[in-house]
């Protein structure tokens, strides 16, 4: 009777870790589920600004003025830099380890990783816009064309680009971070 006792003793401890190993696996696939939703996004995003990148390389030498060169020296530079910073940012999330750690440690862990992320899109907001800033002269330096001879472009149409860019970037944002309390939530 007492060995039967023990034998499903063992049994029960026995599932309960295997139940134990499949929760964890479970909320490891849905967090980095979460995070997958986000990486997508930014490899989209680095494909385009690679694109750019090499478009203004192409481009380079139909760039006449001393000024729309150093500009498009700094736009190659940041289409290059800003992916990078993105996808770095990312990578430190997914490496956020839920299984091996504490409760504690995997919530202190991803919290501090959750605000870097978010200081991080603040920033590539930031250059983003000095990007369009830049940018938009030299491209219609690649065409030929200056920016002051379009007629209300500084009055209506640069500060339509801002505003959209503003938007999609608020719109992103606020999907980035609903993406990831959903992940918090499935680690509390």
């Amino acid at each position: 009777m007492k060995s039967a006792w023990e034998q499903l003793n063992k049994r029960i401890e026995k599932q309960e870790i295997l139940t134990h190993q499949m929760i964890e696996k479970s909320t490891q696939r849905q967090y980095h589920s979460k995070l997958k939703k986000i990486g997508t996004s930014e490899y989209i995003g680095t494909l385009i600004c690679y694109i750019g990148a090499a478009y203004l390389i192409v481009n380079f030498t139909k760039i006449e003025q001393i000024l729309m060169q150093i500009f498009g020296i700094i736009s190659i530079a940041l289409l290059l830099i800003l992916p990078i910073i993105s996808l770095q940012s990312i990578r430190a999330m997914k490496k956020v380890n839920i299984v091996s750690k504490t409760y504690l440690e995997t919530i202190n862990t991803f919290a501090k990783q959750k605000i870097k992320f978010q200081k991080l899109q603040k920033l590539n907001v930031a250059l983003g816009m000095f990007l369009m800033l830049i940018a938009i002269p030299v491209l219609s330096a690649i065409q030929g064309k200056d920016v002051s001879q379009i007629p209300h472009f500084w009055s209506v149409i640069f500060p339509f680009f801002v505003l959209f860019f503003l938007g999609f970037a608020y719109w992103v944002l606020r999907a980035y971070n609903r993406a990831l309390n959903e992940a918090e939530k499935m680690l509390n």
